[in-house]
């Protein structure tokens, strides 16, 4: 299992690091298979390593094992945060993200360089017991063991959060959000969780020496699920873009601002150049664009399509959404969108189904959705309140 997720990491690492466009993207991710692979390392050539002394063993294991453990949550964290910024953002006090991993080295390395500490607690045979620097560095190890524990639930909680408040963000840049909502790290946090409660089973067991059994069996199912969390991670790592960053095959343009942080618009804004009168144009333009072009039927329409369709800067464009029209990409959309759907629901008998593509939705759920929340019920009670639908007799649009 250790040497297949070796194959695979380097695999996904060599990959990565041969890709030009989102580079800071792929080296993320690189980073964070390099670890899982280091991670594997020890188990991978355990035969070569039984042949050294145990105190060694130990060693090699604190300095190369421990903390590649601590190093995997908050690198896959890096992985997330730049994945959904709007550019090579990183996040704050990345340092302190850091600190665990970095500190479990130190100590390893201490303890390597130190012959008189490594004797005295990783030597299973010897009877001293450690005292001084050597207990002090015991103390420092015994609650990093415990941390690893504490750190891939606290990691998956920010990496929920960080989601959350990106889905919000795809709001400002997409008119159908479903194919952006990365919703694959969502399994991958599962399986995350699934391997931190057996990891967390094998430490109990490991106290009971009776359960050689129980042991064996929970480490078969945390070494399968541990393979199985890496080849998705990895498959599905390597095919994700930025989805706040533009398509460059779509615009040139590249000067789109998209903010990780909640911000005023005045404060967002406040070095734009754009006028209050060029705002109204622009906002003229658009509403132009969604009644007479249509351009809300596209279930693809992007923010970067619709300012060059006005011709406008992103940036504007996001401008006028926020301190003109007052309301979120999405919203502005996807009103113009129930608008539609409320007079075919009213003048046509076609499908739920069939409106729901017409009009520019990509999927039933978000159109049902979208529908309630703007109307207050779904497309179906809302036909049905129609006593007298007009143009019924007319037949499908």
């Amino acid at each position: 299992m250790s040497t297949a997720t070796i194959a695979i990491t380097l695999f996904g690492i060599a990959f990565g690091l041969t890709q030009t466009r989102y580079s800071h993207v792929s080296r993320h991710f690189a980073m964070f298979l390099a670890a899982v692979a280091v991670n594997n390392a020890p188990e991978a050539f355990g035969r070569m390593v039984e042949r050294m002394d145990a105190a060694y063993l130990n060693v090699i294991e604190l300095v190369v094992w421990f903390p590649s453990s601590l190093a995997l949550a908050p690198l896959f964290w890096l992985y997330v945060f730049s994945l959904t910024s709007p550019d090579d953002q990183r996040p704050v006090r990345i340092r302190r993200h850091l600190f665990l991993p970095g500190l479990a080295m130190l100590v390893g390395v201490l303890i390597a360089v130190t012959s008189d500490t490594a004797s005295a607690f990783l030597d299973t045979d010897t009877e001293t017991l450690p005292s001084g620097w050597s207990l002090g560095l015991l103390v420092i190890l015994a609650v990093l063991q415990l941390a690893v524990f504490v750190q891939i639930p606290v990691y998956l909680v920010l990496i929920v959060r960080r989601l959350l408040r990106y889905r919000v963000m795809l709001r400002d840049v997409y008119s159908s959000t479903e194919a952006h909502e990365l919703r694959w790290i969502y399994m991958i946090g599962g399986l995350g969780a699934l391997f931190w409660l057996a990891s967390v089973g094998i430490q109990f067991l490991v106290l009971d020496a009776t359960r050689t059994t129980a042991l064996a069996l929970v480490f078969s199912v945390t070494s399968v699920v541990g393979l199985a969390l890496v080849a998705t991670t990895t498959l599905w790592g390597l095919r994700q873009r930025p989805p706040l960053l533009p398509d460059f095959d779509d615009t040139g343009q590249t000067d789109m601002t998209v903010t990780s942080q909640p911000a005023q618009p005045s404060e967002k804004y406040e070095k734009s150049a754009l006028s209050a009168e060029a705002s109204a144009r622009i906002a003229r333009k658009l509403r132009a664009a969604m009644e007479q072009d249509h351009l809300h039927r596209d279930p693809n329409l992007s923010l970067w399509t619709l300012a060059r369709h006005v011709g406008a800067s992103p940036n504007y464009v996001s401008q006028t959404f926020s301190e003109e029209i007052e309301a979120s990409f999405f919203d502005f959309v996807n009103s113009y969108r129930i608008a539609e759907a409320k007079e075919l629901l009213a003048k046509t008998d076609n499908t739920v189904l069939t409106i729901t593509y017409e009009v520019g939705f990509n999927a039933r759920s978000s159109f049902y959705n979208a529908f309630k929340r703007l109307t207050g019920e779904t497309p179906t009670s809302y036909r049905k309140t129609l006593s007298h639908p007009a143009g019924l007799d007319d037949g499908p649009a």
